[in-house]
């Protein structure tokens, strides 16, 4: 079997096996092994996907800012490692000592606020964008740590960024990665989604919820600005990876910062590792009606590229499926885990509201689920060590027991009696 029927036969059966819509590529020594579009891009009128059809690129986006701010700092507009408030107005100043290059790696201490505790996710983000109303969720609330001390991965850092690149352009955030990156390296298909333009060829997005597929909850794309956002293509993403690769754009130096490793080894908008020996840089992102996963092996010029328009597919899974075809691995697709049901005193420790209105395992019978945003439910049920998986997703929940018997659920502590309710 060649490797691109092994690459296709592994990725037509997967979609076979778990919901999966949206387009795949793989390069291999600068040589597409594989590309193929799987599922609809706007199923209400039954449009298929294409290999040429956009996708968001969710948190993906980063390495796209990281690069502008790069080209920046290379072109002496700015100094990574001067305080950012040197460059920007009085009305965007944070933390005096917070750098460029902190705020690249996820090492800034800004408040994280897109996670479950917030109401700016689900809720904020469906109004008018409104840059204070972003700005205000994080610019003057006390840091997490002090800057350069810790890695915790950080939307706002982004965000901050983009307006960092703004205010040493002179140009719009959307307008400058137009004209100073995506334009020279050829990326047609790729911009800044900012909620003004109609964006052809972008697919539909898609959420769950129950056990059907559903049009993905409106959120206003402006928000994602620095940190997500972007739209492209695979075809684009190629251009983009053997731009990196043949190091276009950035002097030398700038490329050498742009992929080192900091903490958590975390680089210039990619994490950096190692994959079956090799060097890899990537990221994933995943969003509402958005799901994405690029690969970069720059040594072997080669690169996965995994873009859905279901924000509940498992890209990484792909990804790295193909990744371990593409180097002589050979992987198997998941099948469902055979159901381990926990005993009534260790169910009824499981269930119950761990964020209110936003985080809760229900138990109803002999069906569980995991109640998101109090209006999206997720069917799952229980496979033992403390792990339930999805009914028909291919993704699992590990919750966690502290030592006092209390369990955590993606992160957060169950609540009890009237703090349930808060």
């Amino acid at each position: 079997m060649t490797l691109t029927s092994s690459i296709q036969s592994y990725v037509d059966a997967y979609a076979a096996r778990w919901p999966f819509s949206g387009a795949v590529l793989a390069v291999r020594g600068g040589d597409t092994v594989f590309e193929a579009a799987y599922g609809m891009a706007c199923v209400e009128f039954g449009v298929p996907n294409r290999t040429d059809t956009r996708f968001g690129l969710a948190s993906v986006s980063k390495q796209l800012t990281a690069f502008a701010a790069m080209r920046l700092h290379d072109e002496g507009r700015i100094d990574l490692d001067r305080p950012v408030n040197g460059y920007l107005p009085a009305e965007l100043h944070v933390d005096p000592r917070i750098t460029a290059q902190q705020l690249m790696t996820h090492t800034s201490g800004l408040r994280t606020f897109h996670h479950l505790q917030e109401d700016f996710f689900g809720e904020r983000d469906k109004l008018p964008y409104d840059r204070d109303l972003l700005l205000g969720y994080f610019r003057l609330r006390p840091l997490h740590f002090e800057p350069g001390t810790r890695f915790e991965y950080c939307n706002a850092g982004y965000h901050l960024l983009a307006f960092l690149i703004e205010a040493a352009s002179g140009r719009s955030y959307k307008r400058y990665l137009a004209e100073a990156v995506f334009a020279p390296l050829g990326m047609a298909d790729t911009e800044f989604d900012d909620g003004r333009e109609l964006l052809p060829r972008r697919a539909f997005g898609y959420g769950m919820n129950g056990e059907r597929i559903v049009p993905a909850e409106y959120h206003h794309p402006g928000y994602s600005i620095g940190a997500g956002g972007i739209v492209s293509t695979c075809g684009d993403l190629r251009k983009w990876h053997r731009a990196l690769r043949e190091r276009r754009l950035l002097g030398p130096a700038a490329y050498e910062r742009l992929f080192t490793p900091h903490l958590n080894g975390y680089a210039g908008g990619l994490f950096a590792d190692e994959f079956r020996g090799r060097p890899r840089w990537r990221h994933d992102g995943a969003h509402l009606g958005i799901a994405a996963y690029v690969q970069h092996f720059f040594a072997d010029d080669t690169c996965v590229i995994v873009l859905a328009n279901y924000d509940f597919a498992n890209v990484n899974r792909v990804g790295d499926a193909i990744a371990e075809l593409l180097f002589g691995g050979r992987p198997e697709v998941p099948a469902k885990p055979p159901a381990v049901e926990p005993d009534e005193a260790l169910a009824r420790r499981y269930e119950g509201v761990y964020v209110p209105g936003r985080a809760e395992i229900k138990r109803t019978e002999a069906r569980w689920s995991f109640l998101h945003l109090g209006r999206i439910e997720k069917p799952i049920y229980p496979v033992g060590g403390h792990r339930f998986h999805s009914t028909w997703l291919d993704h699992s929940y590990t919750l966690r027991e502290g030592e006092d018997g209390a369990f955590e659920f993606l992160g957060v502590r169950r609540r009890h009696g009237e703090d349930a309710g808060a």
